[in-house]
């Protein structure tokens, strides 16, 4: 399995997963630890933590399950990649235009609120974005 790869994938915690299923996280864990669904192992030196891939929870719930659910599933997956096929420039004027026109029909909001960032400042924020 490549970083690339696991970069490229939802991924969640027993307890997002409990809390979709109305399952306790310990009930996700024990699921974990008889191998009935696959999960990283992170962190956690009292107790471990857990980080269950998009890819495991469908193979674990079935396609169908997974989409209806938690909305990830083969359609999920060929969206990313369609989307990983355009260049960044194009996504990034698409989005901007998305976001111009969203605010746009948005009213203006009441009180204080944080300024919008710049490029750069997002860039410094999440330097392991698409463009970085």
């Amino acid at each position: 399995m490549t970083a690339a790869f696991v970069e490229s994938q939802a991924v969640y915690t027993p307890q997002e997963i409990a809390s979709v299923l109305r399952v306790s996280a310990e009930t996700i864990r024990r699921k974990i630890a008889l191998g009935e669904l696959g999960a990283l192992e992170v962190g956690g030196r009292e107790r471990k933590q857990y980080r269950i891939l998009a890819q495991d929870l469908v193979s674990w719930l079935g396609a169908d399950r997974a989409r209806a659910l938690f909305g990830i599933g083969s359609a999920a997956t060929e969206i990313r990649q369609a989307l990983e096929r355009v260049p960044t420039e194009t996504l990034e004027a698409v989005l901007s235009e998305a976001v111009a026109r969203a605010r746009q029909e948005q009213p203006e909001p009441q009180g204080p609120f944080a300024p919008t960032p710049t490029l750069a400042e997002i860039a410094v924020r999440f330097p392991k974005s698409r463009a970085g």
